[in-house]
């Protein structure tokens, strides 16, 4: 999903603990506009992302195929994930372990028992809800699609700040939760979710207006300016590229799991949806 222009590809230190405590960050303003003060922002050329590496090459030619995927599982996670109907499998694939034989087939039933909401029916009964995008294991898209989707029905007016993500009380809350979810993340896997919980930590603001917005160009602007400001969770990499769509997918997994640890809930989707 990332790489660095450094001899690493990333610096993100892994730990039992998924949140640690850092220095706090500088306070970042946000507007409606989102103009961004004490921030190197997407148009500074000496910026770790920027319009040139957003284009680049170096992230391969797969970034035009992952937002294809995601845009075909958005589609499905609209369609068949609605306020009022029986969400019991997408609790079990989002709130169970991840890569677990129980997630994993909540996850299988929520697509095949909805397989209507996908653009080809038959193979998503067979595999997935995206996999008409051949060459990817696109499990990793629908589950992302459905974050995204259930932060923005369940929680629609989510707020989740620095200071949530500073606090000691909420930081333990989300390592209880999240170290016993996370043990069966693959490692390439494992690494990229600590990334992103590193920067949702350093920059939830942006993040939930990141999973909200569905505008390309904001989602671009978005992207760069979380990245800009968590270089600690990159190595502070003077340069870094990155899969849009991927970086989309763990910000909103990351996000969802903050939100949960900051309401002291087990879930955001009701139990009797």
């Amino acid at each position: 999903m990332l790489a660095a222009a450094a001899t690493y590809l990333f610096a993100a230190t892994l730990s039992p603990s998924l949140a640690q405590q850092t220095p706090q960050q500088p306070t970042t303003a946000i507007s409606d506009d989102i103009v961004v003060e004490g921030m190197r922002d997407i148009d500074d050329p000496t910026s770790a992302v920027t319009h040139s590496t957003l284009g680049s090459g170096r992230t391969g030619g797969g970034a035009r195929r992952s937002q294809e995927a995601l845009t075909l599982a958005s589609r499905f996670a609209t369609c068949a994930i609605k306020e009022g109907a029986d969400n019991e499998w997408l609790r079990g694939a989002l709130d169970g372990t991840i890569n677990s034989a129980s997630q994993r087939f909540a996850q299988g039933r929520l697509v095949q028992t909805r397989s209507a909401c996908a653009q080809d029916t038959e193979i998503a009964r067979q595999s997935g809800a995206a996999t008409i995008i051949t060459g990817y294991d696109t499990s990793y898209y629908d589950r992302g699609a459905m974050f995204i989707r259930a932060i923005t029905l369940f929680a629609p007016d989510l707020r989740l700040t620095k200071t949530q993500t500073a606090d000691p009380a909420v930081q333990a809350r989300f390592n209880a939760r999240e170290v016993p979810l996370a043990r069966f993340r693959l490692p390439v896997d494992r690494t990229y979710f600590e990334m992103a919980i590193c920067l949702v930590r350093l920059q939830p603001e942006l993040s939930v207006r990141l999973v909200k917005t569905d505008d390309a160009s904001q989602i671009a602007r978005l992207e760069a300016l979380i990245v800009n400001g968590g270089l600690a969770c990159v190595g502070n990499a003077k340069r870094v590229y990155f899969d849009p769509s991927q970086f989309r997918m763990y910000i909103a997994d990351a996000v969802y799991r903050w939100a949960v640890a900051a309401k002291g809930v087990d879930s955001l989707i009701p139990a009797d949806a």
